[in-house]
């Protein structure tokens, strides 16, 4: 009995130690350190990196959680391109467009209709419009009933974190 009561201590004071040395630590290289939420710095690398960055990153990120990304566009602020989900039955072509607004800036309506338009365009039955910022309340209306998902930088930080760690923890695609 009192070897047992001996082990049952060293495990408390072993988990006390652990517990006392790695407070205020993140959990791993990849974890936010500062709670889930994104404050718009955190995707300052990859806003650093421009276009050609955030291409990348959405690709990368795409191909990750199971679709085929094809080859895009960059330009202007902006990349577009098509992912394919060979998914039998569910999968598809999404039409997915990714937007460098400006630090605490918003993306307005007007982005929506234009991508609803492009994806009409292209023939496609989903659409994804992704932001390093964030989307404004007549943004989220227009996408309302549509078959468009908003991404706004918070999600997509968390995103990056959940499918690309190793990416999110080097600030780097």
């Amino acid at each position: 009995m009192g070897l047992l009561l001996l082990a049952g201590a060293a495990t408390v004071v072993g988990f006390l130690i652990i517990l006392l040395v790695g407070r205020g630590q993140p959990v791993s290289p990849a974890a936010s350190a500062g709670g889930e939420a994104a404050a718009p710095s955190e995707l300052g690398w990859l806003r650093a990196g421009g276009t050609e960055a955030l291409q990348r990153a959405l690709r990368a990120l795409f191909a990750e959680m199971g679709f085929a990304p094809e080859p895009g566009q960059q330009g202007g602020g902006a990349v577009e391109f098509l992912a394919n989900d060979p998914t039998p039955i569910r999968g598809g072509r999404i039409y997915v467009r990714g937007l460098l607004a400006a630090e605490g800036g918003s993306v307005d309506a007007d982005e929506v209709r234009t991508l609803l338009d492009a994806a009409r365009a292209e023939a496609v039955g989903k659409a994804v419009l992704v932001t390093l910022g964030r989307f404004s309340a007549e943004a989220h209306e227009a996408a309302r009933g549509q078959p468009v998902d908003l991404l706004d930088g918070e999600q997509l930080a968390a995103l990056l974190r959940r499918h690309l760690p190793q990416a999110w923890a080097t600030r780097s695609v």
